[in-house]
């Protein structure tokens, strides 16, 4: 008998929960789709190329030449003080009211994500998420273990009969969610908002049910068109909000934050300084200078214009483009779009060719999904590529699921041959 190999001779050292992680769909394709030949859509990416470089390295000399000392050393785990400070000024915008030691500094979204599945996941404990929903998020909480229960979305997001029959459900077996994950406005993936009638609903139904809501705000100073809508949190203020500065400004700062009621702060808090002690004091002096002083406002302005810019480009090349019975969402803010076709499309196994052939990057809708469904959807990027680009590229992508359209309906009518 051949003696076992063993790959891994550490296999037996790692924790059980590690059996369950497994690399970002979007992480894998980052360095394909970075190469000068491919158009891709396939980045959450805000354009950065578009900053205002000079302001910036004005800000960060201002920094060093004020505080140096204090900016290049260790800081406190909730973060700078003048950076909550800023945070509780941008939250306000939108009528939230929230204490400054409420409030922690995080290493971007994710790594709040991270922080929140720490504290309020065991393992095998039940989690509802959006269907689709942001991967960062089911990578997250699926690492602690979490179960998933996915509710759908449609065109005005979150669907609240199936909400109400999931907990239901849960309810029936003497079992509860620990908590709701969702991103109201201007979705990653799905790029609908969350309407005003939903938003209440939610609300009364985590009232009803003693549910827990997380919302994530990463996109919502994004909008392009339509009305403005109240977070989650100005409604009710036990709910834990998170946000970030990778879209509003940088991502290469890394910093976002979490404002949660006080005795989930104070956790959150601890399962910070396990983490890393503390984030950046350096860039988080740069972020707090750029927002007091300079006019962030306009730079946004400016983006949100180019977004929509390209917005446009991406739905008129889709109508122009694309095959008869695919769909798509039309996103009033935000970054992205979601595209369903026709179901016999698998877009993960059309992504290597797409790629390849037609040297288009897109993710497949199911790396969205915890239950493994959506594979004949994809998240469309529309704020980094130009709109040259975006119009190039949804030609080729229409032309390659033709072609897969084309060779299904083919295969099918030899085979109706056949049996005949």
């Amino acid at each position: 008998m051949a003696p076992e190999i063993r790959l891994d001779k550490w296999a037996d050292l790692y924790a059980k929960r590690t059996a369950v992680l497994k690399s970002s769909a979007i992480r894998d394709l980052f360095i394909v789709a970075s190469r000068p030949d491919i158009i891709s859509f396939a980045g959450g990416m805000p354009d950065t190329r578009s900053l205002p470089m000079e302001i910036i390295a004005e800000a960060t000399r201002t920094v060093l030449l004020r505080e140096g000392a204090a900016a290049l050393q260790y800081g406190s785990s909730e973060g700078h003080l003048g950076l909550r400070e800023c945070i509780v000024k941008l939250m306000a915008e939108d009528n939230i009211h929230a204490d400054v030691d409420d409030i922690i500094v995080t290493d971007g979204g994710q790594q709040a994500l991270d922080f929140i599945g720490k504290v309020l996941i065991d393992p095998e404990d039940y989690v509802i998420v959006e269907g689709p929903s942001y991967v960062g998020a089911v990578q997250a909480f699926s690492s602690y273990q979490a179960k998933m229960l996915t509710v759908p979305l449609d065109e005005k997001g979150l669907q609240i009969e199936p909400l109400i029959a999931t907990l239901e459900s849960l309810k029936k077996r003497k079992q509860k969610a620990k908590f709701l994950y969702l991103v109201p406005s201007f979705h990653n993936p799905a790029g609908v908002t969350l309407s005003l009638k939903r938003r209440e609903a939610v609300l009364d139904i985590a009232r009803k049910h003693n549910l827990l809501v997380v919302e994530d705000n990463p996109y919502g100073q994004l909008r392009f068109a339509g009305n403005k809508l109240p977070t989650l949190r100005s409604m009710d203020d036990s709910i834990i909000y998170m946000s970030t500065f990778s879209k509003i400004f940088s991502p290469g700062m890394r910093l976002g934050w979490i404002n949660a009621p006080k005795p989930i702060i104070e956790k959150l808090n601890f399962a910070k300084q396990a983490a890393n002690l503390c984030s950046s004091s350096f860039t988080q002096r740069i972020v707090e200078e750029y927002f007091n002083n300079y006019p962030w406002r306009k730079y946004l302005e400016k983006q949100t214009k180019l977004y929509k810019e390209r917005r446009d480009a991406m739905l008129q090349s889709l109508e122009k483009f694309f095959p008869q019975g695919a769909t798509w969402t039309k996103p009033e803010g935000g970054l992205f779009l979601w595209a369903t076709l026709p179901e016999f499309i698998n877009t993960s196994e059309m992504l290597a060719e797409s790629i390849n052939e037609a040297k288009v990057a897109y993710i497949s809708g199911e790396a969205f999904f915890a239950d493994g469904s959506g594979k004949n959807c994809m998240r469309l990027n529309f704020s980094y590529p130009s709109a040259e680009q975006i119009c190039e590229g949804i030609k080729r992508l229409g032309k390659l699921i033709k072609s897969q359209i084309k060779l299904y309906e083919t295969f099918t009518s030899k085979l109706h041959l056949n049996n005949d």
